[in-house]
């Protein structure tokens, strides 16, 4: 019975020391001297992984016969041919990952097939885009562009930030004698969704607008470089 309570009082007396020892941390902080900066750095960069939604539909083929495994064979045929390596950048379904819709329509089955192919850059794109065209695939649309690598410039773009806040800081604290020392806390404010492009508004291309592929893949289709951007606040000690 002794040794329980001894127990229970030790365990009590190390809860007060630990929360002592944090109000401490918090009063020595709350009465540092810091200045507070936000640090911002920028870059553009030109998207290297581009997707783009395909569908294929068998009532709307040219002669409304052709099955989906028809215009199957024919649109990675026709891909293979412009250099796209089919069996790693096109997958079947889409990205919530439905793979086949079929839509009952009166006494048939009516089948569409969806699919995510990606592209490393415009050029292919609008190859792409006319070469499928040109089959008189039903619908196609540019789902989003980003880059492979945007996690890492990313941190780079972090180390920048906190790198333009210490100058700024440095600056301010000189201008009344003063001097930022280390760091007290920093705060990451960057957009984690930063570095891809969603399109909301897809281009849509289907058989009506054949005659004006070709003026679309070559003008239309081109976008502007992804701006990835990160900031930081961060409190610096005044000495």
């Amino acid at each position: 019975m002794k040794a329980a309570v001894m127990k229970k009082f030790l365990i009590f007396a190390a809860g007060l020391a630990m929360l002592s020892t944090a109000a401490m941390a918090q009063q020595n902080n709350q009465s540092q001297n810091y200045i507070a900066v936000n640090g911002y750095a920028e870059r553009e960069v030109t998207p290297n992984e581009i997707y783009i939604s395909i569908t294929i539909d068998e009532s709307s083929s040219r002669n409304g016969k052709t099955t989906v495994a028809e215009q199957e064979r024919s649109m990675i045929y026709a891909l293979e041919k412009i250099g796209i390596d089919t069996k790693t950048l096109l997958q079947v379904g889409n990205m919530s990952g439905d793979l086949t819709n079929y839509i009952l329509r009166r006494d048939r089955v009516q089948t569409s097939k969806n699919y995510v192919l990606k592209v490393s850059d415009a050029a292919t794109m609008a190859s792409v885009f006319q070469t499928l065209g040109d089959l008189g695939v039903s619908s196609i649309s540019l789902m989003k562009a980003t880059r492979n690598d945007v996690e890492q410039i990313q941190l780079e773009l972090r180390a920048e930030a906190i790198r333009n806040a210490k100058d700024i800081a440095d600056t301010l604290a000189e201008a009344i004698g003063q001097k930022a020392g280390k760091a007290l806390m920093i705060t990451d404010n960057s957009y984690y969704g930063n570095g891809t492009i969603y399109f909301s508004n897809p281009v849509m291309m289907t058989r009506a607008m054949d005659t004006a592929v070709e003026e679309t893949a070559s003008s239309k289709l081109d976008f502007q470089d992804i701006k990835i951007s990160c900031s930081v606040n961060v409190r610096f000690a005044l000495e």
